[in-house]
């Protein structure tokens, strides 16, 4: 029997038709993952809008990469806090459809719910302008929807192109004595940007001097949980007036408390009146004859049956556009200059950030915004061997020289800035934007 000997070149093609073999199915199988994925892909991917602009689909997919921060100040409006300043629904035409914003709503989903495309979330955002970022939207706030998209067909074909005329034969123009122009005036430059000088707590979590105080007739006269002291959002507080007293249901109320008398740091003898901090609002729920039940909204303090309560005033946030900070040679306007007077939670010294109070007001034409210089006259070097020398300010120290004849010329020490958030009668209260030193009661201010 013969017998089969492969050759040599018979050996190497086994063998590589063996390898291939062992290949093929990994080969196969590291390409269907990817098919699957193209094809989830392709299942996943978002509906293009039916029939949107090509300006719509460029708003609907133009947002900027990096993250979106809520604004950091705002105000109550009716029931709710919002930073804008929405309309009054009453305000829209007749007619109109509204939608008040609920908690999870987006621009996005409510274009897909009134106008069946969410691609077209831009049309809502452009009637609603008061919205200055469309990423932020807040509950309570009221949206104008707008009617349905018009839908725009193609084009009719365009028609032919007119019989060419044969251009008209152009005279020469006669020459003409070129005048040099005068070059355009310079561009001016945008004005600066206005902006928030102060926070919803600087707003209504402050120290005012109120100048007389006559105490109020409507305090928490009791508390429903009887195991509590100090009160906080949420708790309910019966009042010591009711219909008889001109209260009524729904009514807000802010708390305030009583703190001390104030007088003027430089004028020992000269009374200014009496320092009340606020401390929250309330709301009533329900009234009876001469009492009512009331509800705590916010505390910025600790409330405490006795407080009294005065109706709430909304008071707008002062907006001012950024203001430059000299140290040096800064020129004081000395006919419209005063003291700082008192200084929250009665600190030592203080600086930015802090709220402070001076002894001008309305009266003298302060208004909320203004702009004043914290400075500091020079009183000389502390004789150590005068207690009362040590223990008195800078600026006292000046003022006795000054009374003395003795003071100098040297100029004054520039420590800061305030703005005023808003006025009394006689005083204002501020709140410190700038403090390159340290600052106290009975340092002077200049409207700059």
């Amino acid at each position: 029997m013969m017998r089969f000997r492969p050759t040599k070149s018979a050996i190497p093609l086994a063998l590589l038709f063996a390898f291939a073999l062992i290949l093929l199915p990994s080969i196969v199988m590291a390409q269907e993952p990817g098919s699957q994925d193209q094809a989830k892909a392709e299942e996943t991917k978002p509906a293009a809008p039916a029939n949107p602009t090509p300006e719509e689909m460029a708003r609907a997919t133009d947002h900027p990469a990096g993250p979106h921060h809520p604004p950091k100040t705002g105000k109550w409006i009716g029931d709710h806090w919002t930073p804008y300043v929405p309309p009054d629904p009453e305000s829209f035409p007749s007619g109109s459809k509204v939608h008040v914003i609920q908690s999870g709503d987006t621009l996005w989903d409510l274009a897909g719910r009134y106008l069946e495309n969410p691609y077209l979330w831009p049309q809502l955002w452009d009637v609603n302008q008061y919205v200055t970022d469309s990423h932020w939207i807040y509950p309570g706030d009221p949206l104008l929807i707008p009617g349905p998209p018009t839908v725009i067909t193609e084009a009719p074909p365009a028609a032919p192109p007119p019989a060419a005329v044969p251009p008209p034969v152009q005279e020469e123009p006669e020459p003409v004595e070129e005048v040099a122009q005068a070059p355009p005036p310079p561009a001016l430059p945008p004005p600066p940007a206005l902006i928030p000088i102060a926070s919803v707590a600087d707003m209504y979590c402050t120290v005012e001097i109120a100048s007389p105080f006559k105490p109020p007739p409507l305090l928490i006269d009791e508390k429903e949980e009887g195991g509590k002291s100090i009160l906080s959002p949420g708790d309910v507080v019966f009042l010591n007036g009711g219909q008889n007293q001109g209260v009524a249901a729904g009514q807000i109320y802010s708390v305030i408390r009583v703190e001390h008398d104030v007088m003027h740091p430089i004028e020992s003898k000269k009374l200014l009146g009496t320092a009340v901090r606020s401390l929250g609002r309330v709301k009533v729920l329900a009234v009876q004859a001469d009492t009512a039940t009331a509800e705590i909204l916010d505390a910025c303090n600790s409330i405490v049956v006795g407080n009294y309560l005065v109706p709430f005033e909304e008071i707008p946030i002062p907006i001012s556009s950024p203001v430059d900070f000299q140290r040096y040679g800064v020129e004081l306007n000395e006919e419209k200059s005063g003291y700082i007077v008192g200084v929250m939670d009665d600190k030592f010294s203080f600086g930015q950030g802090d709220i402070v109070n001076i002894d001008l007001g309305a009266e003298s034409g302060v208004e909320p915004g203004d702009i004043f210089t914290v400075f500091r006259e020079w009183g000389g070097t502390i004789q150590f061997a005068s207690a009362g020398s040590y223990i008195e300010g800078q600026q006292q120290r000046a003022e006795r020289a000054k009374e003395e004849g003795k003071a100098p010329t040297y100029s004054q020490v520039i420590l800061g800035q305030i703005v005023v958030l808003k006025t009394q009668p006689t005083t204002a209260t501020a709140k410190v934007l700038v403090s390159v030193r340290e600052m106290a009661v009975g340092d002077r201010v200049a409207l700059r």
